[in-house]
């Protein structure tokens, strides 16, 4: 089926100004926004809003959360590790597709980008010797349909054994794709991690002697995280691609659409005429959208029109503007003890729980080509790629190279260098919580550069 570029804008334009127009509409409005869509949320429970925010296992064992029938059930990793079963019904699901129909209108109409093909690659999640996740699984036939002829890449024909087999499979459609204008990703690690893989593999794909612009030369936008974590990699994809705009991808959960990248406002808008959002404050109080301060960081706290009411997302954000009078929220981290380079989750208490003694400190790095770990330990015994490959994401994140191995370094009495080095950054002993994983990626940055020359002062 050939759709031109002018036909799919005015379609586009069709499906997405309503969506569009309640949504500037809610912008102007924060407070009656949120006032209506709790409503429309509290009237399709089965249950009463709770009295405090509430972890996964508040529902776990709830089947019936709504008056809606549930689609399918997506799994998801929770920080420790444990999978969790988000429910999608109708009118949850119609969230998404509203989100990406409103974000597709603004890049195609609104950004000021000429582009000419739309040609696009859509971010694909394999699943290693399974189906893989095709994220398109989030809209409706007709969006998908329309999306379908401008793809780089189609995720029907990926299925793969393994991590390389998976790339070599994108890889040798993108190569085949120089009309390529929009990169849609999530982790910047992703592109990364296959740009690698493509010079690794220059003879096969035929690509050697050319530099990325020879072979995307109508690249115009990469939709990625940018923020967290994910700041270092960012830079990285803008070094290699000058010119190219690198937008900011908007928070996005498996419980939940949260924000959205707009051209005029410059940064990401919550979707409050789609969920309700609350936010707790330092002090613990519990705060609405209209609420909020400028330059203050809070905790997400979200009610889904899937049921799930006051849902705790531990995810931190920081009020950066705002665009009419809704506040821009910037995602700046999660609050758990945990690390998340690539989407791997590694956390405080899964580490606790292998079968290893705790004198061990694991420390990421994000300072190198791709993204790793240091494991500090006194024993040379253990084989720690097998143990944090038991955790599903660190291994599928491994599999396809958005993760370097790990660095496996020998130290005796780690705890104690841990503690000096928290010492010469002004902590008494006493406020030193002892940890197996120090999360903290710029408190990280700062003990590697440290322990690297007091290790050699020691020699």
């Amino acid at each position: 089926m050939t759709l031109s570029l002018g036909f799919v804008k005015i379609i586009l334009k069709a499906l997405a100004s309503p969506e569009r127009t309640e949504f500037i509409r809610a912008c102007k409005n924060p407070e009656e926004a949120q006032k209506q869509i709790l409503d429309k949320i509290l009237s399709n429970s089965l249950h009463p809003m709770p009295d405090v925010p509430v972890e996964y296992n508040f529902y776990e064992r709830r089947k019936d959360l709504t008056r809606e029938n549930v689609q399918f059930y997506e799994t998801t990793s929770g920080s420790t590790g444990n999978k969790k079963e988000i429910p999608y019904t109708k009118s949850f699901l119609k969230t998404f597709e509203d989100m990406f129909l409103i974000w597709a209108n603004d890049i195609i109409i609104h950004s000021g980008v000429k582009f000419k093909s739309a040609r696009f690659f859509m971010s694909i999640s394999p699943r290693i010797g399974e189906t893989n996740k095709d994220d398109r699984k989030y809209l409706s036939p007709i969006v998908t349909m329309l999306l379908s002829p401008f793809l780089a890449s189609n995720p029907n024909d990926h299925h793969a054994k393994t991590g390389d087999e998976f790339l070599f499979k994108v890889a040798k459609d993108l190569v085949k794709r120089p009309d390529l204008e929009i990169i849609s990703i999530w982790s910047p690690t992703y592109l990364l991690s296959l740009l690698k893989f493509m010079r690794n593999n220059e003879a096969a794909l035929g690509i050697q002697n050319k530099n990325w612009k020879e072979i995307w030369p109508e690249l115009k936008l990469i939709s990625a995280w940018t923020h967290a974590q994910a700041t270092s990699q960012a830079s990285k994809l803008k070094e290699l691609f000058p010119g190219v705009l690198i937008q900011s991808k908007g928070l996005l959960l498996t419980e939940g659409a949260v924000t959205l990248p707009i051209t005029e406002a410059g940064g990401c808008v919550p979707l409050l005429h789609l969920a309700y959002f609350e936010f707790l404050d330092q002090k613990g109080n519990l705060l609405k959208i209209h609420e909020l301060k400028i330059s203050e960081t809070y905790l997400l706290i979200m009610s889904q029109l899937n049921g799930f009411l006051r849902y705790n997302t531990h995810d931190q954000v920081r009020v950066t503007g705002y665009f009419h009078k809704t506040p821009l929220l910037e995602f700046i981290g999660r609050d758990g003890q945990y690390s998340d380079l690539a989407g791997e989750k590694l956390s405080e208490a899964a580490l606790r729980g292998l079968n290893i003694s705790d004198n061990f400190l694991i420390v990421p790095d994000d300072t190198g080509e791709l993204p790793r770990y240091h494991i500090f330990h006194d024993s040379s015994e253990i084989d720690w790629e097998h143990e944090l490959r038991t955790n599903y994401h660190y291994n599928l994140a491994r599999e396809i190279n958005q993760l370097s191995s790990p660095v496996v370094r020998p130290v005796k009495d780690i705890h104690h260098l841990y503690q000096k080095f928290f010492l010469e950054q002004g902590m008494v002993l006493g406020d030193i919580k002892e940890k197996v994983l120090l999360n903290d990626i710029s408190l990280a940055r700062k003990f590697l550069a440290w322990i690297d020359k007091e290790l050699q002062s020691s020699h």
